[in-house]
């Protein structure tokens, strides 16, 4: 999860693009280390383990198969000035189906570790129109800049507060595009996306937001990146310093959820 600042001239020409921030160098047939890292010691952005973690694990199955689910869970702060090994464990490759297990690991302890299944393309009943949604078109939205230096570009078309640090539902594309033919890197980019801002701040008002613990993410189709995509965070649920939410990830074009989320976050008390 990372707050959103305002925009400030340049941002967005400074941040290296999307593509180059994922990139993984193969040290082994089931071992990656990272390529990105900044210039100062700064908290190691979710998103980016997550979206690393995914390329890792698809690195080691079959072409023909997409991811179609993952859940991961955050452990430790990572260090964003520092490279992340990702080790792979292949738990099962079916006829369909592949499993895949992996942990990040900076300095010998494992910062993250998640699960990812992806299977061939099968023909299945369509369901996935995003009936409730109305977006206000991404051209009459403000613009902000997710700090710090997010691959990223976000329009906002509702905060989740009056403070206005989280948006609960925005518009959002990679700072670069995507290169076609390859659904694992997109898959990966919208992982990436996936752990930007929260939907926590409409259920929880009067805490401290803390972590992201967990994250779930389903692929409900061959995954695709090549304009907008309009994430709409619902409602939760918390107690205990823990909370939950929801939210779609959908292409208003096509007008179809892409992808779903499901987020854990711990949070405390204000004092």
């Amino acid at each position: 999860m990372s707050e959103v600042a305002q925009p400030r001239p340049g941002d967005e020409q400074r941040t290296i693009p999307l593509t180059e921030v994922l990139k993984l160098e193969r040290l082994d047939r089931l071992l990656f280390r990272s390529l990105h890292r900044v210039e100062v010691d700064r908290s190691l952005y979710g998103g980016q383990v997550l979206g690393q973690a995914l390329l890792a694990c698809g690195a080691t199955v079959d072409a023909d198969r997409h991811p179609h689910s993952l859940h991961g869970y955050f452990l430790r702060r990572g260090n964003g000035a520092e490279p992340v090994v990702f080790r792979v464990d292949n738990d099962r490759d079916g006829k369909s189906y592949s499993a895949r297990r992996v942990v990040a690991l900076q300095d010998g302890a494992v910062i993250f570790n998640m699960s990812a299944s992806f299977r061939t393309v099968a023909e299945g009943e369509e369901r996935t129109t995003a009936h409730a949604v109305s977006p206000t078109a991404p051209q009459q939205c403000p613009t902000v800049t997710p700090d710090p230096g997010l691959a990223l570009v976000a329009r906002v078309q509702e905060w989740s507060g009056a403070e206005k640090c989280f948006p609960s539902r925005f518009w959002v594309r990679p700072n670069c595009e995507l290169p076609q033919g390859d659904p694992l890197l997109h898959a990966a980019a919208i992982a990436y996306m996936s752990d930007y801002s929260t939907g926590l701040r409409r259920t929880v008002v009067a805490e401290v937001l803390g972590p992201s613990l967990d994250h779930a993410l389903w692929f409900h189709r061959t995954p695709r990146w090549d304009d907008w995509l309009f994430v709409d965070h619902g409602s939760g649920v918390s107690g205990g310093g823990r909370g939950w939410y929801p939210g779609s990830i959908i292409d208003c074009g096509e007008g179809e959820i892409v992808a779903s989320l499901a987020q854990e976050m711990a949070y405390r008390v204000r004092r």
